[in-house]
């Protein structure tokens, strides 16, 4: 585990301040085209180091290097891609992928809620349904609180990010369908993962963000702190 921490770690060296430097590209060119709108949605992406970083407060676990990259990964195609490039609005193959990726993150996501919420804070293989419903119905319900929200802003700024007008209610069910089959997809490796132990890619980093802190590891375990 912790050697494909450092892993990680060497990588996101580069791949964080790359992220950092890219949005602040798209901010500058927004910004000098007057397309202010694009240019601050561009230079809110560059407090996702901040956001992270009061997460890991929040849940008072260890940094997870691996889980770090994965959302610097799924920011910059959903949000900067999708968003600020307007990739959503070329096609709409690119909106079906990033409900789907939605789907697989929120359940990783929810998986970690699952335990952290969990008083034995085990991951036995007699809790799998429990944890299975769990999964889906977070990711259901992220989904349609997306949904929700584009609807609002439908409202107050008189766009259609819904493409009411084209499709009816079709795009928003299939965005909520395909982000659901994400979250179902995420099952067998939670499965794996629960029944025999296997963490491979994506329980993986759920098990690196569990780690408790150093010195909170030390007392448990009832070592010395420096």
């Amino acid at each position: 585990m912790e050697k494909r921490e450092q892993t990680f770690a060497r990588v996101n060296r580069v791949a964080v301040p790359l992220y950092l430097l890219v949005n602040a590209g798209i901010a500058a060119a927004n910004t000098v085209q007057r397309q202010w709108y694009y240019a601050v949605l561009a230079l809110c992406a560059l407090l996702l180091p901040l956001i992270l970083s009061l997460f890991y407060r929040l849940i008072r676990r260890r940094r997870s290097h691996q889980l770090d990259l994965l959302v610097y990964v799924y920011v910059f195609l959903l949000f900067t891609l999708g968003i600020v490039l307007r990739l959503y609005s070329i096609t709409a193959f690119y909106d079906k992928f990033a409900h789907t990726l939605s789907g697989v993150v929120i359940a990783l996501f929810a998986v970690l809620l699952f335990h952290l919420l969990s008083p034995e804070k085990t991951m036995e293989r007699a809790r799998f349904p429990l944890a299975a419903c769990f999964v889906l119905f977070t990711v259901a319900g992220a989904a349609g609180i997306w949904e929700i929200w584009e609807f609002l802003v439908s409202l107050v700024f008189g766009t259609d990010p819904q493409r009411v007008e084209g499709t009816g209610v079709t795009d928003t069910m299939v965005d909520m369908i395909v982000c659901v089959l994400g979250g179902a997809a995420f099952l067998p490796s939670l499965w794996a993962y629960m029944s025999r132990g296997k963490t491979y890619f994506l329980m993986g980093i759920f098990a690196s963000a569990c780690r408790l802190p150093d010195h909170v590891e030390k007392r448990r375990t009832g070592s010395p702190t420096p």
